[in-house]
């Protein structure tokens, strides 16, 4: 009991000691826990991270995309009523890693494209960047990796350009690397293109001409844009090429069997390839059912032609359904009768559904 009271007594000392120390303490100003910055300081930080942002290069895009979106998540903050609008921009920022990056300087700034992409067919590649209604456009009648020159016209009548577009929906008032098709405007070289991964990178520079008016467009660089192709078939059937008007592709109900069947549509030919559906880039010789992978073909429903040959596929990228190869082989009856066909050059580059 003595114990309980003397620390009661202890208590109060203390208490009447805190109250003097805090009357004889200076006051040192307001004491206020709301510290967020109003919407406007908000706004004219975000965008001058978004500037920051918009002038990166390939070493820092990260780090100025991260710090871009926290500016973004901070102005959600000061701005309640655009938080639709800001969480947009948010999720099209993604998780700010470069998964493909376009940019050129220009006008003494750096033009950073927000999207890009590139296609090839008919022989020929396109790439464009994108940012809003800005389109930067390179059209190449080259598509594998090397330096090809822009604005020289061909004796096919093919000239390599690029195209600078302020405004897309104003065409006319588009930058273009080409003035007489002899006088060389730029160069672009393609260091890479990644069938497996369906990327393709490169560098480039060009002088632009719009009304009899200059531009340059310097430090030019794609890295890591996704890459699209046209499907292309070719073989030779006995030296004759197998024109295939039709293309089947499908994927086998076990989900464990890639079936590419191809018709010719004027004789009936058909060929066609089944391969399991994980099949690795590498060099296999055809089996006979039951084993994988085969092939086969006929040009009469009475007889099917197994293959006897090899197989090589140089990409397959199952998350996009796209496989690359060629093939040879002799097409025979499974008796083993003389009659055979002779199946040579074949090649393929295709897009399938999965």
């Amino acid at each position: 009991m003595f114990i309980f009271k003397k620390a009661i007594l202890y208590f109060g000392f203390m208490c009447i000691a805190i109250i003097f120390s805090c009357d004889n303490e200076p006051y040192e100003g307001p004491l206020t826990f709301d510290t967020q910055i109003t919407c406007e300081e908000a706004s004219e930080l975000a965008d001058t991270a978004l500037n920051d942002f918009l002038n990166s290069n390939s070493s820092n895009f990260e780090a100025n995309c991260l710090a871009y979106k926290s500016a973004l998540e901070e102005q959600i903050l000061a701005c309640p009523e655009l938080s639709d609008e800001i969480l947009e921009l948010i999720n099209d920022l993604d998780n700010c890693e470069i998964s493909s990056f376009f940019q050129a300087d220009f006008d003494n700034d750096t033009y950073l494209a927000l999207s890009a992409e590139a296609h090839i067919s008919d022989g020929k590649l396109t790439i464009t960047g994108s940012r809003d209604n800005e389109v930067f456009e390179l059209i190449l009648h080259e598509t594998t990796e090397g330096t090809y020159q822009l604005g020289i016209t061909d004796s096919a009548g093919d000239t390599n350009i690029i195209r600078y577009f302020p405004d897309i929906s104003n065409s006319n008032e588009s930058w273009v690397s080409m003035s007489d098709g002899v006088q060389t405007m730029g160069e672009v070289t393609i260091t890479e293109i990644d069938y497996s991964r369906l990327r393709i990178s490169g560098t480039f520079n060009f002088t632009g001409l719009k009304n009899n008016e200059t531009k340059l467009f310097t430090n030019g660089v794609f890295f890591d844009i996704p890459l699209t192709k046209e499907n292309e078939f070719f073989a030779l059937v006995d030296g004759v090429e197998f024109e295939d008007a039709q293309f089947l592709p499908f994927i086998h109900e076990d989900a464990d069997r890639l079936v590419l069947i191809f018709i010719n549509d004027d004789n009936d030919a058909t060929m066609d390839f089944t391969l399991d559906v994980n099949t690795t880039p590498g060099v296999y010789n055809f089996r006979l059912i039951p084993e994988l992978p085969r092939a086969g073909f006929t040009s009469n429903p009475e007889f099917y032609y197994y293959a006897n040959g090899t197989l090589t596929i140089t990409a397959h990228n199952t998350n996009n359904g796209f496989i690359m190869g060629s093939f040879e082989f002799n097409a025979e009856l499974e008796i083993g009768t003389p009659q055979s066909y002779s199946i040579t050059e074949g090649h393929f580059c295709l897009t399938y559904v999965l």
